[in-house]
C-alpha cells in the first residue's frame, strides 16, 4: 500500500524485530497488493478494524479467502486484497535476522491451504500478546524497551506454534461428504448464520477438529464459507428483484444492513444497489440481442 504512506508510526526495535503502531486514513474501498520483504504479524485495532478479502495471484488467483484482523503475511509472496477504508490502526511484529529464519525454515514452501489460514489466525493468545504489546508502545511515559522485547519474542513463539499446528492441519484428516452436506443444508435454510460451535454439533466433533479438518477438506476457514456462502445467496436475491436489501440481508443472515454492505463490498467490491443495478442493465442487455 505504497501509494498510501501511514499518516502515524512508532516503532520500537528488539533483538529478534520491531514493533510498531501504524494508522492510515483509507479511501472508502482499497485493493492492494503487497509483496512484504520480511515476516510481519498484524492485528487491526478498534474502533475501526478491517477485515478483508485475498487471494494469492502467484499461486491461485481465482480463490479468494477472508483476511481477518490477525494475520501473518510471509516474504515473497504476493497477497492481493480488497478491504473497506477509513482509519486503520494496527500494531505490527516485524521479525528479522535469525528469528525470523527460523521461523520461515518451519515451512520453506508454505502451501496455498497455509497461506490462506494464516490470514485469519483463530488464536486468542496470539491475540492477547498483541494487545499487550499495543499496550506498551502507546505508554509513551513508562515504555520499557525491555518488554517490548519480551513481547516480541512471546509472539515469535505463539507464531511457531500457529504455523506448525496449521502446517499439521494440512495432514489430518478431511470432514467428510455427509458432514460438509450438513454444513451446506444448514447455510441453506438461511436466517441467522450459524455459529461454529453449531456446526461443529451437526458433524458430531468438537469445534477444534471441525476447524481442522474443513481446513483440510477445502483449504478454507468455516467464518470464510460462511460469510461467502450468504454472499452469494444474496447475489442470487439482488438480481430477482423482488425483495428489498434490508430484506435480502436479513434472509442471509446478516442482522444489520451496514454489515451486509461491508461484507457484500469485501467480496464483489460493489455495494449491494450497485451490484443490482449491474445485474438490471445484463438482463436488459442481453433481452434486446
Amino acid at each position: 500500500m505504497s501509494e498510501y504512506p501511514p499518516s502515524s508510526r512508532l516503532s520500537v526495535a528488539g533483538p529478534c524485530g520491531r514493533a510498531e503502531l501504524l494508522e492510515w486514513d483509507w479511501p472508502s474501498m482499497l485493493d492492494f497488493v503487497r509483496r512484504e520483504e520480511a515476516l510481519m504479524v498484524e492485528m487491526s485495532l478498534p474502533p475501526a478494524s478491517a477485515d478483508a478479502s485475498a487471494c494469492f495471484p502467484e499461486i491461485d488467483g481465482d480463490r479468494r479467502c477472508f483476511m481477518g484482523t490477525l494475520f501473518v503475511r510471509w516474504p515473497g509472496v504476493q497477497v492481493a486484497g480488497r478491504s473497506e477504508g477509513g482509519l486503520i490502526r494496527v500494531v505490527r511484529c516485524v521479525f528479522e535476522g535469525e528469528r525470523a529464519r527460523g521461523l520461515l525454515a518451519l515451512q520453506p514452501s508454505p502451501s496455498l491451504p497455509l497461506l490462506q489460514a494464516l490470514l485469519s489466525i483463530q488464536n486468542e493468545t496470539l491475540r492477547g500478546l498483541m494487545r499487550m504489546l499495543q499496550r506498551e508502545l502507546s505508554n509513551m511515559r513508562e515504555r520499557s524497551e525491555q518488554a517490548v522485547a519480551a513481547l516480541l519474542e512471546l509472539v515469535a513463539i505463539e507464531v511457531e506454534r500457529v504455523i506448525r499446528r496449521e502446517a499439521e492441519a494440512g495432514t489430518t484428516a478431511r470432514l467428510a461428504p455427509w458432514q460438509f452436506r450438513r454444513i451446506r443444508e444448514r447455510l441453506a435454510e438461511g436466517g441467522a448464520a450459524p455459529t461454529v460451535a453449531e456446526l461443529a454439533t451437526l458433524c458430531g466433533i468438537s469445534v477444534r477438529h471441525l476447524h481442522r479438518q474443513f481446513h483440510a477438506l477445502t483449504g478454507r476457514t468455516v467464518a470464510d464459507y460462511i460469510e461467502t456462502t450468504r454472499i452469494e445467496q444474496a447475489k442470487t436475491l439482488l438480481g430477482q428483484r423482488e425483495q428489498p436489501i434490508k430484506a435480502i440481508a436479513v434472509a442471509c443472515g446478516f442482522t444489520r444492513a451496514n454489515s451486509f454492505t461491508r461484507a457484500f463490498r469485501r467480496h464483489t467490491g460493489l455495494t449491494p444497489l450497485a451490484f443490482r443495478q449491474a445485474a438490471g442493465s445484463q438482463t436488459y442487455a442481453q433481452s434486446t440481442l
